[in-house]
């Protein structure tokens, strides 16, 4: 019979860890992702190198405070906070002089894991506040008119594409679940005299 077979027993195994796991992490993500949970889009922006302390003028950061752009963190509630969601009196925040080089992007996602991000305004100089982004678009003509020390081309910079591609280990591990299915029939039909 084969239901007694050992190989066959050990793909029922394999096949229910595999499961698990893909079941698992989805929840995960339903449960932690501050990413619109069914097909959104929102525009964010990639952290890059800090620029070097003292490098960014007082002066320079209440102008991109003006006239930048602000950019909402608009984020969906993971649900394990909604029941925490506790409203918190707007504070006057000082407007920082610790600034970064990073990359505004457009992050697409899906069921709350990111699959794709593109280019919104490219290379931009920022600070980050809890509800906001402010920055302004940069190149490397810009940055020496403003004297402001950047990695040599700003371009250079190294970015974390990853956290923005890694929605796609789900298609993957559910190509890789098929690919174990199909080898699973094979050994069962032959456990059962089939082929």
């Amino acid at each position: 019979m084969a239901l007694k077979d050992p190989v066959v027993a050990r793909d029922d195994t394999i096949r229910s860890a595999i499961l698990g796991v893909i079941v698992l992490a989805a929840i995960g993500v339903w449960m932690f992702s501050e990413r619109p949970l069914f097909i959104g889009a929102r525009s964010w922006v990639m952290q890059g190198v800090e620029v070097r302390p003292g490098g960014v003028s007082p002066h320079y950061a209440r102008m991109v405070d003006e006239y930048g752009v602000h950019l909402p963190k608009s984020r969906h509630t993971p649900v394990s906070l909604l029941r925490a969601r506790v409203r918190l009196p707007e504070a006057v925040e000082a407007i920082p002089t610790d600034m970064h080089f990073g990359y505004s992007i457009i992050e697409t996602s899906v069921l709350g894991a990111p699959y794709w991000a593109r280019k919104d305004d490219g290379y931009v100089i920022y600070y980050e506040t809890p509800t906001e982004f402010v920055y302004a678009p940069v190149t490397d003509d810009y940055l020496a008119r403003v004297k402001i020390p950047a990695p040599k081309p700003v371009s250079s910079m190294s970015l974390p594409w990853w956290e923005y591609l890694w929605g796609w280990l789900f298609p993957l591990a559910l190509a890789g679940w098929g690919w174990f299915e199909l080898g699973a029939a094979r050994r069962r039909r032959e456990a059962e005299g089939i082929i």
